[in-house]
């Protein structure tokens, strides 16, 4: 395979998928090809001995368990590094990883997997090619990057596909014979890729996340998109009907609207530590099979609060799309469905959310307080033009709404308001 075989737009496993997988690894470059990434991209920087070493950022602090800049590294010092994948990832993945150097990767996915390559550091291109042409590498089987046109010339010099990021210089990008820009996903309009087309430039952008993110420049014209979670953007394969928060590890579409939250070991739950805000996460995985016509419930334990007991709680968004849900600014475009919260003094709302704006059509009073620490059962029915928000316990309450201004809600983001929250047993019926 190579990249002229792919039909456009295609994928690329950022940073082999960082919202997922541990990011430049082997491991997560494994789990990504392993899930149907046929592209997979690396950030390759040189070392203080001439060797190239696979890490995003300038310093090890940030994704190693040491300090200092990538550049100080030797071989043998970027062997010793540990990656700490629970820490950023959950306990699915386990602690003393390491980043890859550049040739381990060619050795292991080079002519087999689709490899995007950046040159990190000024002076890598040149012996990132050296590494390339040594292995015997196709070049139509790489596409090199850089935001350095000079970079992009050497590659172009060499006979190296390559992509010119950050530029929306078509003219200049066709003049030097560079057959790929790759812009930002916010500067990407149907008339920058129409001209690009014209001059026989392909673009690929970056990052996108999300789905209505990928419909949209998708729609613009785009021929590639760069995501750090390519399983989600991809298609509906992964989506499942039911959490599995006791495997702790981040599963497609979990993405953060406001926060990512943590999983709790004690009791195979995920949620929220305590703040003074509100805090979503999108559950991209999560889909109900019949998007029009669903019960959802699920299992809900508040355990601390720090506002007034009218005001925080847990909260359910349904939306349509999976547009970020971010309250506490105030807006969020985009974000249309239903908001079903639980407060901390045990008191129900259903709520119409237009544009991240939420209007209340219903609301209990009178509840029991859950205690805190233990579990509330939830339910929530969505049927033809009518919405019901029950407890399932003891304390039985019931709300039902009839409103069908936003369907079909398929979409589940999981929320809390000035608590400590914690999901469980998260399920569609």
């Amino acid at each position: 395979m190579d990249f002229a075989d792919l039909s456009r737009p295609f994928v690329i496993a950022h940073r082999g998928g960082s919202l997922q997988v541990p990011e430049h690894t082997m491991e997560g470059y494994r789990f990504a090809v392993a899930h149907g990434s046929v592209v997979i991209e690396q950030d390759v920087s040189t070392l203080a001995d001439g060797a190239l070493g696979v890490m995003h950022d300038g310093t090890v602090d940030r994704m190693t368990t040491s300090t200092g800049n990538v550049a100080d590294q030797t071989t043998a010092s970027w062997r010793q590094l540990e990656i700490d994948a629970s820490v950023t990832l959950g306990g699915g993945w386990p602690d003393g990883l390491r980043p890859p150097l550049f040739e381990e990767v060619l050795t292991e996915f080079g002519n087999r997997v689709l490899l995007c390559a950046e040159a990190k550091s000024g002076d890598a291109m040149g012996p990132m090619i050296d590494a390339l042409e040594r292995h015997g590498i196709d070049p139509a089987s790489v596409l090199l990057q850089s935001f350095a046109l000079a970079d992009c010339r050497l590659a172009r010099s060499r006979g190296w596909g390559v992509i010119w990021l950050g530029s929306t210089d078509v003219a200049r990008a066709a003049a030097e014979g560079i057959g790929w820009i790759g812009p930002p996903a916010s500067r990407v309009t149907p008339r920058l890729c129409a001209a690009a087309h014209a001059a026989g430039i392909e673009v690929a952008c970056y990052t996108v996340n999300r789905r209505h993110q990928r419909d949209a420049v998708v729609a613009a014209g785009v021929d590639a998109i760069f995501s750090d979670d390519p399983r989600h953007l991809a298609g509906d394969a992964c989506r499942r009907a039911s959490d599995l928060f006791a495997g702790r590890t981040w599963l497609p579409g979990m993405l953060p609207d406001t926060s990512r939250g943590r999983f709790f070991p004690d009791d195979a739950s995920w949620g929220f530590d305590v703040s003074d805000t509100v805090h979503s996460t999108l559950m991209g995985f999560l889909a109900p099979p019949d998007p029009e016509v669903f019960t959802l419930q699920l299992g809900v334990r508040i355990d601390q609060t720090c506002a007034d007991s009218n005001s925080s709680g847990a909260f359910v968004f349904l939306s349509t799309d999976d547009h970020p849900y971010r309250p506490s600014s105030g807006s969020s475009p985009g974000a249309n469905g239903y908001r079903f919260s639980l407060r901390a003094d045990g008191d129900l709302d259903v709520g119409r959310v237009a544009d991240g704006a939420a209007t209340t059509l219903a609301s209990s009073a009178g509840g029991t307080a859950p205690s805190p620490g233990s579990w509330v059962g939830l339910r929530i029915t969505v049927s033809g033009r009518e919405l019901s928000f029950t407890h399932t316990g003891t304390c039985a309450e019931l709300l039902t709404v009839a409103d069908a201004g936003c369907r079909p809600v398929p979409v589940v983001h999981l929320g809390s308001a000035s608590a400590g929250v914690r999901f469980t047993n998260v399920g569609f019926t």
